[in-house]
């Protein structure tokens, strides 16, 4: 009977170990690491370590598709964001990698042979996570350097792109986040 419940047991230990592995390899798999697919809407902070801000929708596509310039008066260019996907000549300080011979455009990304591109999280770990090595930067007028992991990356790329182009067109003012406007972003944490 002993020896019954023991197999049983361990069955149950395996069973939950199988499941328990599938269902996280399975949540993996949903957010591809590269892709040739722009994604209409990313959810920004999905495990995000503060226990007062939460989660940041972020519509890809809007930012993609309409005049969301510092001026208003065109598209981003993709290399603002995916700034490794342009040539080595075109880089600006503090940027240092470059993936690409050519600048990463929607056209381009649309050609059969068009190398995929990589999610923010395939360079900027979360805080904590040691699996590959963070990229660092020293900021002009700093002498320490700075960690970029993804919070500090959303965070400078967001951040310096709405408070120019509220600076540019003041009457965004209230209507886009800038630096210190958190909870338009972020959903609170309930």
């Amino acid at each position: 009977m002993n020896r019954l419940l023991m197999v049983i047991a361990a069955l149950g230990c395996a069973a939950v170990i199988v499941v328990g592995s599938s269902s996280a390899f399975t949540a993996m798999q949903d957010i591809p690491k590269e892709s040739k697919t722009p994604p209409k809407e990313v959810t920004l902070g999905k495990d995000s370590q503060s226990d007062k801000y939460g989660e940041v929708p972020f519509n890809h596509e809007n930012h993609s598709t309409k005049n969301y310039s510092i001026d208003g008066k065109t598209v981003i260019a993709c290399v603002e964001c995916h700034h490794t996907d342009q040539p080595a000549t075109a880089l600006q300080a503090p940027l240092k990698t470059s993936e690409r011979p050519v600048a990463l455009t929607a056209a381009l990304l649309q050609t059969a042979d068009a190398k995929p591109v990589k999610t923010c999280r395939a360079c900027h770990l979360q805080a904590g996570d040691d699996s590959a090595p963070l990229p660092v930067v020293t900021y002009a007028g700093k002498t320490t350097p700075t960690k970029l992991t993804n919070e500090v990356a959303y965070h400078t790329n967001c951040n310096i792109c709405h408070d120019k182009a509220i600076a540019a067109r003041p009457a965004l003012k209230g209507k886009i986040p800038g630096s210190n406007d958190c909870l338009p972003c972020h959903k609170p944490v309930s």
